[in-house]
Parts: structure tokens; sequence; C-alpha cells
């Protein structure tokens, strides 16, 4: 399968994926019309929007990560939030005023881009059920809105390859995938995406020789976009869900 080429937003933070927002700004490289329309006249979800395009990108992630320990795997559920806003096609973050999700309150960075992570008092982060609704106060260019998220989420099985990654080559693999547009694979700096139904990705020692070996991370993450129009500005929504394990890379 072909893979695509990500852009990752600077400065932008968050607990274990920190890649969120190359989902939202690399589908339009596919060049593909958002054929599945929920709402015409307000919403839409379908297959690679180009939400470069838009005003304002928010992520709301499942991840889920499971550690290896003596004692047997530790897996952990969180609820995480991201977004940003603009009026320039990102090359500069704008105040949206406050923004929530699913009732909490996100953190405004010092370069706007909004996020919510895991806290002693909410360790499990958001409770991200079968209904996503985001919040936006509205600032400058920003319109107020509310808005609940039409499209599925996505699902993600357990990590099913070996944790011990060799950089001579590697296959990640996952028992399965549903309601995703597209898939990324990661192990420890290297992403690859793939189309909505893969299960499994390729790493080719060429793709693996800038790593170092030792304790790293594998992740897979499937997501969903979809898209709605507030004040005459376009917003694009994306849903995703991550699974990751620790891994051992060698030579």
């Amino acid at each position: 399968m072909k893979t695509k080429t990500t852009i990752s937003l600077k400065n932008l933070s968050i607990y274990a994926f920190t890649l969120l927002f190359a989902a939202a700004f690399t589908l339009g490289s596919c060049n593909k019309k958002d054929d599945d329309n929920v709402d015409p006249g307000n919403t839409n979800t379908g297959t690679n929007p180009t939400p470069q395009l838009g005003s304002g990108t928010l992520v709301a992630i499942k991840t889920t990560n499971i550690t290896s320990t003596p004692i047997g795997d530790i897996t952990t559920t969180i609820g995480v939030g991201v977004a940003a806003f603009t009026s320039n096609g990102y090359s500069t973050l704008t105040d949206a005023g406050a923004v929530q999700l699913n009732g909490n309150t996100l953190t405004k960075n010092s370069n706007n881009s909004y996020t919510f992570t895991p806290s002693l008092t909410a360790p499990t982060g958001i409770d991200l059920g079968n209904t996503i609704v985001w919040d936006v106060a509205g600032n400058g260019d920003t319109p107020a809105f509310s808005h609940t998220v039409q499209a599925p989420f996505p699902t993600v099985g357990a990590i099913t390859s070996s944790t011990d990654v060799s950089k001579s080559g590697y296959t990640l693999t996952v028992a399965s995938v549903t309601n995703a547009d597209s898939v990324y694979f990661q192990v420890g700096s290297v992403l690859k995406v793939l189309a909505g139904n893969a299960r499994s990705c390729e790493f080719t020692s060429a793709d693996l020789s800038s790593l170092g070996t030792g304790q790293s991370l594998i992740q897979v993450a499937p997501y969903k976009v979809s898209n709605a129009t507030y004040g005459g500005k376009t917003f694009y929504f994306v849903n995703e869900a991550t699974v990751s394990n620790s891994a051992n890379i060698t030579n």
C-alpha cells in the first residue's frame, strides 16, 4: 500500500500521541470528494476532506496504552482532545475563546493550540462515549458554536505483532480496524499512513535506519474525519483511536 507524507503541527504537545493533527492536515493531498453527506446544509462526513483549507480542526482521541511488566501487561485507556484554529492556513494559530470537549475545558497553550491531558483528578481523561460534543466560545474570526460529531468513532484491536522490533525490517500489525478513513502506523519516530482498512504496515530497513536501539513505542491510530460550517467557516472534526505498546528496537 502507498503511504502519504505527513506534516505535524509545530509546538503541539499532548499525552502519548503527538501527531494527531497530521491526520487532519494531510488528508487534502488525496484530492477526493466528500461523498457521504450527513446534513448537506451543515455537516459532512466522508473520505479525505481537506482540513488545511478550513478554519479549525478539533480532535477527540481514545488512546489505549499497553505496557509490558514483569507481572504481565497493563492496559490503560485515556480520553484526550486537541484543537487548533486559524485564519491563514495554520501558519499561525488564533485564540478561539474557551473550548470544551464533552464538557471538559481544554487548556489554551502559548501558541494558541488547545489540549486536554489527564491529571491526578481525572487520570483517565475525558469520557468519550457514543456522543462527541465540541463547544467553542468563539473569539475574533472564530464564531461561537456547539457541534455534535455525527461520524462514528473508529476502533482498533490489540497490537498482534512482536514488541521486538528489528531495524532490518518490521511489520506492525493489529487485530482489527473499523470505521476509519485512514490509519497511522508508527514505530518510534517513524510514521506511515495507509488506507482505512489497513491492519498491518511494513517498515523497511531504510525506514527504520534513523532509529536508535533500546526501549521505544509502537502505535496504530485509525481516524475518521467530518466537517461542519459555522459562521461561513469550515471546521474539521477528527475522531481517532490509538493503541500503543512499549517495544524494544534492535539492530
